[in-house]
């Protein structure tokens, strides 16, 4: 019977385990528990509107502007921003690469170390200290979905060669700030990815600890896929990439086109934490394998 107990128990913890491998990718369920750990301190997020679930991580439909469309499955929907953005001076060009750390003032983590290592992502509800303006009470990383946004009445998505303009922060209103966005993502055979950026204004895009991509044009209008770098993503691993945005007036514009698109995503950073490097399972595995019966 001792026996019995715990074969059942080493089959029930390796299934628990198992499951830690298993990563939705914006369905319903992930979604609504990501949005339900942002608290209600944040006044710029309405958890059952902007992270549903109803759209995919990369967009579903062709999102067209008067000069092209931003064609459907090529650019990735869903990411942990803050909201509100924390604020910063983006008019000083070189700045939005070497100088405006907001994230160091603000977090616990500098930019440049947030995709270096797991234990450096941001979590969904996580939040950081004031920063002035409307962010004066402190920014929170929130789970959005750009194409839930626009279903909610936040902004137009690139209409008219106009930017992203979320009307709960004020809309054009808001300017001279800084804004990140983060998201895990992966390819089942890996390979060389390329990323293709467009911001308005200046941009820097890390992937992996590294900078791939980045724009010092601290006056620019968004448009699509300017700014282009590689990278290798290696076989069936997270991949870890944080934008950044400066806004000098006007609306924010940021968008990243992924080819190939990768096989999965997740903005559920604790629970792919729980995965080792590799994407193996963790070290308690090798202990229940390891387990004898006296």
């Amino acid at each position: 019977m001792r026996e019995r107990v715990l074969i059942i128990i080493t089959v029930l913890t390796a299934m628990g385990l198992l499951a830690v491998m298993a990563f939705g990718a914006d369905d319903p369920n992930t979604c609504k528990k990501l949005a339900s750990k942002v608290p209600k301190d944040c006044k710029y997020y309405e958890p059952d509107k902007f992270y549903t679930g109803k759209h995919g991580f990369m967009n579903d439909e062709d999102l067209t502007t008067d000069n092209g469309n931003l064609e459907k499955g090529l650019y990735l929907m869903s990411w942990l921003v803050l909201s509100p953005p924390v604020v910063g001076d983006a008019t000083a060009g070189d700045d939005i690469v070497e100088d405006s750390d907001m994230l160091k003032k603000h977090w616990r983590c500098s930019e440049k170390e947030v995709t270096k290592d797991p234990k450096n992502w941001p979590v969904a509800g996580e939040k950081l200290s004031g920063s002035g303006g409307i962010a004066a009470d402190g920014s929170w990383w929130v789970p959005i979905n750009f194409q839930d946004l626009v279903d909610a009445g936040q902004g137009a998505l690139f209409s008219s060669g106009n930017e992203f303009d979320w009307q709960m922060w004020g809309g054009q209103g808001l300017n001279q700030f800084i804004e990140y966005l983060f998201c895990l993502v992966k390819w089942n055979k890996g390979g060389t990815i390329t990323i293709k950026v467009g911001s308005d204004d200046p941009e820097v895009t890390w992937v992996n600890g590294e900078i791939i991509c980045f724009s010092k044009n601290w006056s620019r209008n968004w448009s699509r896929d300017t700014d282009i770098g590689e990278f290798e993503a290696p076989a069936g691993e997270w991949v870890a990439i944080l934008g950044k945005v400066g806004e000098n007036g006007g609306e924010c514009g940021y968008t990243i086109r992924i080819e190939p698109p990768p096989d999965d995503h997740t903005l559920d950073t604790e629970m792919a934490m729980a995965v080792s490097p590799g994407n193996k399972l963790p070290t308690s595995w090798g202990a229940i394998k390891a387990m004898r019966l006296r």
